[in-house]
């Protein structure tokens, strides 16, 4: 099960391995951060992957959906920026 909390300035999600979530059309700034397990992220219109561990973070460049996959049990947050 994914659960989901959310605020206007905040996400904080908990993700079972092979879960996963999709950020529409967030702005640039926007962080994710890693907080547990080992999360791997696609953003629409970027060739590259990313693959996070606990403590690293990735700041989103442009604005764009952004796809999160857990490939462990993990938990993650995403700070929007305005």
């Amino acid at each position: 099960m994914n659960q989901t909390t959310k605020n206007p300035i905040n996400t904080s999600l908990q993700l079972q391995r092979r879960g996963f979530f999709r950020a529409q059309k967030i702005n640039p700034g926007t962080t994710v951060v890693c907080e547990q397990g080992v999360l791997w992220l696609t953003q629409s219109n970027d060739h590259k992957d990313y693959m996070l561990k606990p403590g690293d973070q990735l700041i989103v460049s442009k604005k764009s959906s952004v796809l999160i996959e857990a490939l462990s049990e993990a938990r993650l947050s995403i700070v929007y920026s305005n």
